[in-house]
């Protein structure tokens, strides 16, 4: 479970104009085109006609329960990325699991059963997404034990976890791109990996999943910082320090330049960094905006110049240019503890300005946990009018939501 920013962005379960040219994101791909007929999109100012909860996304019978749940649109499928997963029959525990499904059409659901990103049976309990190095197995072989009472190993007990964050598509490399953080968890309670909320976050990186063929690795780090360590030793596929966590939030790709969102506060104020596609695992390749100078926006090699822009969601959120309002959009629910409302802002450029939020809507559960909000614009209709969201309710489920929007 992911919430609780920002530390490592969550906690577990177990406990536009800048596109007048014509280039979009990815993700908006499967958007409606206009034609004669069709009604007047939304304006920027979106204003909600109606709102429908149509429960849970049909998933692997296995899951018992899943969180996170960002998707992207590749070439006719969805592809979707979960965090913490709680597996049943039989009982099981993944910190990542992935699925997808060629079911476009969510007014009446979602049917997500595959086992994996590539393996469609559905009999099948779901695998690790984010794969372990062998030296991070090794670790976990070394340190394993049942009962840690009285142990003078600080790391006895501990496991690695890996959480998925923001997903974009990356078609000219034939790959998607899927951020994620690395925790550690499960050791002494004054230790250095103590489960307290979540964990102990040590940092950020990217899976590369090669569309072509099916293999998914982590990117291995150019000009890496070199403060940045694991307890099983060097980890070079650790890209952002916790503190920074570019892509624990949304991204969005624009014509073959990726824009990531990261570096957010406690009060989920988040900046926005970018890179060429070509060079996302190189760590000096990256730029962050630092506001704007005459109208112009100024872009810095130093990371802690970077200014916040927007807000985001307790447990990330999702960023995509809207063909139809010819606007970016940012989804995101606040807070699971003090405001379960999921809110849209727009902006005419990834790094805004971005207005202020609008409410969507309020999620449905009077006790309990809600939170982990994101948009699906793959699922989109109407010319922009009807839209689909999802978050993670108390019970364990994928709750689906479809939202019509008067016209403009």
């Amino acid at each position: 479970m992911r919430v609780a920013r920002r530390s490592v962005a969550g906690l577990s379960i177990a406990a536009a104009l800048a596109l007048a040219a014509g280039t979009t994101s990815a993700s908006a791909a499967g958007t409606d085109q206009a034609n004669d007929d069709a009604p007047t999109p939304p304006g920027t100012q979106l204003e909600v006609e109606e709102t429908t909860f149509l429960g849970p996304v049909d998933q692997n019978s296995h899951v018992a329960a899943r969180d996170n749940g960002q998707s992207v649109l590749y070439q006719g499928r969805s592809y979707w990325f979960f965090d913490d997963t709680i597996l049943q029959n039989p009982d099981g525990f993944l910190s990542s699991t992935s699925a997808s499904t060629a079911d476009l059409d969510a007014s009446d659901g979602i049917r997500l059963r595959s086992t994996t990103l590539f393996d469609p049976s559905e009999t099948t309990a779901p695998a690790d997404f984010v794969p372990y190095s062998a030296a991070e197995q090794a670790f976990q072989k070394e340190h394993a034990s049942s009962d840690c009472t009285g142990s003078t190993d600080p790391f006895c007990g501990t496991q690695f976890a890996f959480w998925p964050g923001a997903v974009v598509a990356d078609p000219a490399h034939h790959r998607v791109l899927v951020f994620y953080g690395k925790l550690c968890r499960g050791g002494l309670d004054d230790g250095p990996c103590a489960s307290d909320f979540v964990g102990q976050a040590l940092g950020s990186g990217i899976v590369s999943v090669d569309m072509r063929s099916q293999e998914t690795s982590r990117l291995t780090v150019e000009h890496q910082d070199p403060a940045l360590t694991s307890p099983e030793g060097d980890d070079p596929t650790l890209l952002f320090s916790p503190d920074e966590s570019w892509g624990s939030g949304g991204a969005v790709v624009v014509g073959q330049q990726l824009y990531a969102y990261g570096k957010c506060t406690s009060t989920n104020d988040c900046a926005v960094a970018r890179v060429q596609l070509d060079q996302v695992q190189d760590h000096d390749a990256w730029t962050y905006y630092t506001g704007d100078v005459h109208g112009a926006p100024r872009w810095s090699h130093d990371a802690g110049a970077a200014v916040s822009v927007m807000k985001g969601g307790a447990a990330g959120e999702t960023v995509h240019y809207d063909p139809t309002t010819r606007s970016y959009m940012n989804t995101f629910m606040p807070s699971p503890f003090t405001d379960k409302n999921v809110y849209v802002q727009t902006a005419p450029h990834p790094w805004g300005p971005w207005g202020d939020p609008q409410e969507l809507f309020a999620t449905q559960s009077a006790t309990g946990v809600d939170y982990a909000a994101f948009a699906h614009p793959e699922y989109t209709t109407d010319h922009g009018l009807t839209r689909y969201y999802t978050y993670y309710a108390s019970s364990g489920q994928q709750m689906l939501v479809k939202v019509r929007f008067k016209e403009s």
